[in-house]
């Protein structure tokens, strides 16, 4: 689902009510930041499949 927002404020008032945990709060603030740099509008797609972040220790290799 892709939400469109009319300032910033507004766009991190919705993420932090949609967020499920600190680090999909993180994802999505990111996603706010790179589409409004290179678009000039606040928006993100809120997939929940979406954004998940794997970790890796150094003794994985």
């Amino acid at each position: 689902m892709k939400k469109q927002f009319s300032n910033r404020l507004e766009a991190i008032d919705w993420i932090a009510e949609k967020a499920e945990s600190e680090s999909q709060f993180e994802l999505l603030r990111e996603q706010l930041n790179f589409n409004f740099i290179y678009t000039g509008r606040y928006f993100v797609d809120f997939n929940k499949e979406e954004g998940e972040v794997a970790w890796l220790e150094e003794t994985a290799f």
